[in-house]
């Protein structure tokens, strides 16, 4: 007996979906395959199947982004929301 299939549509950056396309033929799989994977592991898991993290930066990048901001805010180049974190 078939299993009965439904659709399921994603929006997503376009080049993020090239890439998912091609990593996914690389390994012999279609998107749509690749993503039913991950929907069996999803549930198989009750949640994402691997650590879902923010990357964290390293001490330089940290600097140079410091760096940034103190440059932009001494120039006079920013507003009250600038500097309210995300």
């Amino acid at each position: 007996m078939a299993m009965a299939t439904a659709t399921f549509n994603i929006r997503m950056d376009a080049d993020l979906k090239q890439s998912v396309d091609e990593v996914a033929k690389s390994i012999g799989l279609s998107s749509a395959a690749a993503f039913n994977v991950f929907a069996r592991q999803f549930v198989a898991h009750k949640g994402f199947p691997f650590a879902v993290v923010a990357p964290v930066p390293s001490e330089r990048e940290f600097s140079q982004e410091m760096d940034r901001i103190y440059s932009t805010m001494s120039k006079g180049q920013y507003s009250a929301h600038d500097l309210i974190e995300d």
